[in-house]
């Protein structure tokens, strides 16, 4: 690869990349950028943009040349000694391709592995997949996400399933997900498609429960257990609220720290691991041990709880008590919606068993139609805790374009402020995380609700975003994609230009 510099019409030095690096090198042409030093932010993060697109374009080449080596391995049929038995379960082409790909690549076998099996499956039932990276819609983090979640379901619905994954990398209203929110929508998608019921499928994963020691370096561990979702959750809650209540405790005014020495400040995910022990181990210091008491959330649409039977919109615009709806009432309901809060859907027996062990059951209902939350109210500057469960359903996550972190840890924010008359109601709040509520409350990111739950944001240089509220029970979109093309483009003759 050779960079050659030279100057345009308005005389802003340009280098350009010409693809000569090796006589037998097989790319041909050149690339050329504006140098990064000359541009204005704007500008910038448009180049960032189209480099996207070109590494985009790059990795699909490199996925189509990866497949095409252990195809044509196999196809030109390699030298070996015809005395020889059979080797490596009869896959001696694929094991030949790991052995190429790793030494010139300079990879792992393992890595080279990973990379054929990935480029196979790419280019022959996800094609589809594959055309959306090399013409850059997605990245190929997205496309890992969408392969690693097709090959969790059998291989008769695995091809339907990347067809309908790669439209909800995209939100209703465009935006493109990050791969963290890509794979939590995946999962939710997978639960619907796959044809196995999710009961059956948690009974035969329990058997996997365990727990791990593994050492690590300076005196450290790492302690790892697979459990189920609703116990894993709850024990993961505990400890939050543990860790929150720790840290409150400590910013409470107190003892000073000796002259020269800094204040000892935790943070959170230390916290967590304090609680940890304590719960296990006890602490006669600390004012809660034993075990404790953890909350976890499941949202079940309302027309599930009071049956097909029931109009389910009068009996929410009357005076109907929580404690009417008694936890029986689900007996004959199919739960195929219920969430746990901060996992995603859960079996039927579960969320039926959930709601006859809780003590209580908080008036807040889903619509069964939008899955969007229905209100609870609005009150003073601080929002009350039945809007504060409001909102944490409704927004899901922290409200900033691509952010993943729970509602629950996150804070109200008032859109218009308080001080410049803004009100304490559903429409002028929404949940921000600490981080992006600071950026929020100095002026550099602004929004505004746009109606259905949605927020429009407009960045410091002028981007604009929407994001949407959390659909509890709902797909993305509608689970029939369009029909599919009878067979993948053939590239081997007329290969698209690359997409920059």
């Amino acid at each position: 690869m050779e960079v050659q510099a030279f100057v345009t019409d308005d005389e802003t030095w340009v280098p350009a990349v010409a693809f000569t690096d090796r006589e037998d090198s097989l790319l041909a042409g050149s690339v050329s950028f504006p140098l990064p030093s000359f541009l204005t932010a704007a500008e910038a993060l448009g180049l960032v943009e189209s480099s996207d697109r070109l590494i985009a374009w790059a990795t699909a080449m490199k996925l189509r040349a990866l497949a095409r080596v252990e195809d044509a391995i196999g196809e030109e049929s390699p030298r070996r000694q015809e005395n020889q038995p059979v080797r490596f379960g009869g896959e001696e082409a694929h094991a030949l391709a790991v052995s190429e790909v790793s030494t010139a690549s300079a990879l792992s076998e393992g890595t080279a592995a990973r990379w054929l099996n990935d480029a196979a499956d790419l280019a022959a039932s996800h094609w589809e997949v594959l055309e959306a990276v090399q013409d850059g819609e997605i990245s190929e983090a997205h496309a890992r996400i969408i392969l690693d979640q097709a090959r969790s379901i059998p291989a008769e619905q695995a091809e339907k399933f990347s067809r309908v994954a790669l439209r909800r990398t995209r939100t209703r209203l465009g935006r493109l997900r990050t791969p963290a929110e890509l794979r939590t929508c995946l999962r939710r998608l997978r639960e619907r498609l796959h044809p196995e019921s999710l009961e059956a499928r948690k009974e035969a994963a329990q058997r996997e429960r365990g727990v791990w020691f593994s050492a690590e370096p300076d005196g450290m561990c790492t302690l790892t257990a697979r459990l189920t979702a609703e116990i894993g959750l709850a024990i993961f809650n505990g400890l939050d609220h543990d860790a929150r209540q720790a840290g409150a405790r400590a910013a409470e005014p107190g003892d000073v720290p000796a002259a020269g020495t800094a204040p000892d400040h935790h943070t959170l995910s230390e916290l967590r691991a304090d609680a940890f022990t304590y719960r296990f181990l006890g602490a006669s210091d600390e004012p809660e041990s034993g075990a404790f008491r953890a909350e976890v959330v499941v949202t079940i649409p309302v027309g599930q709880v009071l049956g097909d039977g029931v109009d389910w919109s009068e009996a929410l615009s009357s005076e109907l008590e929580t404690a009417e709806l008694q936890a029986g009432s689900l007996g004959t309901a199919e739960l195929e919606l219920a969430e746990l809060q901060g996992y995603g859907p859960i079996d039927a027996a579960t969320a039926r068993r959930l709601a006859v062990l809780a003590p209580t059951w908080q008036r807040l209902f889903t619509d069964c139609t939008t899955g969007q939350a229905l209100g609870v109210g609005r009150a003073a500057y601080r929002p009350p805790q039945a809007l504060r469960r409001y909102l944490n359903c409704r927004d899901g996550t922290c409200r900033f374009p691509g952010c993943t972190r729970r509602a629950t840890t996150c804070e109200p924010d008032h859109t218009i402020e308080w001080q410049d008359g803004g009100t304490t109601d559903a429409g002028n709040l929404a949940m921000l995380c600490r981080r992006h509520h600071a950026l929020k409350s100095i002026g550099a990111w602004t929004y505004t609700h746009s109606g259905a739950g949605n927020l429009s944001w407009h960045s410091p240089l002028g981007r604009a975003y929407v994001t949407e509220p959390a659909h509890f029970g709902m797909p993305g979109h509608p689970i029939e994609p369009p029909e599919p093309t009878l067979k993948p483009p053939d590239h081997a003759t007329a290969p698209e230009p690359p997409p920059f």
